[in-house]
C-alpha cells in the first residue's frame, strides 16, 4: 500500500515543521504550501491524499478558507482546518466551504494524528469499490449502489464528496432507524468524535441540497428532533 500524500497549507512555519516532522515519522508522504498560488500550481500538478489548512495566516492577503474552496473545486481528498479560532460561525463557514474537520489549537499530537487516520481512512474507502456489504439501496427516486459508490436521483448522478456519501450510505443501510448524533458521527468520522454536532447539521444540510426536491420539508433524511436523524424508506 502506497504512502498516503498529505499537503500542509500555512505560513506559520514552526508550526507546519512539527506537524511534518510528526506525519513523516508515522510513514506519510508530506509537503509544504505556503499560500494560495502555491496550492493551485501544487494541486495543478500532483494528487494529494488530504490536504491540512491553518487557517492563521500571518499574510493579510492570504484566505485560508478560500484555499478550501479552491480545493475543493479540484479535489475530493479531506481537508481538515486548523486555527486558534474557537468559533462555530467560523467553523460552519469552513464545513460549508468543504472543510471535513475542523481542529482548534493548542491540540494533543495524539489528537491531531487520531484526525489524520480518520480523514484517509473515509479516502481509501471512498476510493475502493471492495465494500464487503455491496447493494442496491433504492427508495422513492434516490437510487445508492454500494459497489460502485454511485448515487442517482431520477436518473441523474448525484456528485457527494466521501464524507456526504459516507454519511448518506451509513443513514440509507440503517433506513427506517433513528440514528443518534453521537453514532453517525463515530461511524462517519471515527471513534474520536462524538460532540461535534455542527458538523452534522452542515453536511446533512448540504446532502438535503442534493437529494431532497424541497430540502427545508426533507422526505429522505429526517431530523428527530435532540436525538439525531432516520433515513425513512418508502413503504
Amino acid at each position: 500500500m502506497n504512502a498516503a500524500k498529505i499537503l500542509l497549507i500555512g505560513d506559520e512555519l514552526n508550526i507546519l515543521r512539527t506537524l511534518r516532522r510528526n506525519l513523516v515519522g508515522r510513514g506519510y508522504l508530506v509537503q509544504l504550501a505556503l499560500d494560495d498560488q502555491e496550492v493551485v500550481s501544487m494541486t495543478s500538478t500532483e494528487k494529494f491524499d488530504l490536504f491540512i489548512i491553518n487557517l492563521d495566516f500571518e499574510t493579510d492577503n492570504v484566505d485560508g478558507l478560500r484555499i478550501c474552496r479552491k480545493i475543493r473545486e479540484v479535489s475530493h481528498a479531506p481537508v481538515i482546518i486548523l486555527s486558534s479560532i474557537d468559533s462555530e460561525k467560523t467553523k460552519v463557514e469552513a464545513l460549508d466551504l468543504g472543510a471535513d474537520d475542523y481542529l482548534v489549537m493548542p491540540f494533543g499530537m495524539s489528537e491531531f494524528l487520531a484526525r489524520v487516520r480518520s480523514a484517509l481512512r473515509r479516502w481509501d474507502t471512498f476510493q475502493s469499490n471492495n465494500e464487503l456489504q455491496s447493494s442496491i439501496i433504492l427508495t422513492g427516486d434516490l437510487f445508492i449502489d454500494t459497489e460502485s459508490r454511485q448515487v442517482t436521483l431520477r436518473g441523474d448522478p448525484v456528485h457527494l464528496t466521501p464524507t456526504e456519501y459516507e454519511l448518506l450510505q451509513y443513514l440509507a443501510r440503517n433506513g427506517g432507524k433513528v440514528i443518534t448524533h453521537r453514532e453517525l458521527l463515530q461511524s462517519v468520522w471515527g471513534p474520536e468524535y462524538g460532540d461535534e454536532r455542527e458538523y452534522l447539521r452542515v453536511f446533512i444540510s448540504q446532502l438535503r441540497y442534493k437529494i431532497e426536491t424541497n430540502p427545508l420539508r426533507p422526505c429522505y433524511i429526517v431530523t428527530e428532533p435532540g436525538v439525531g436523524y432516520r433515513f425513512a424508506v418508502e413503504k
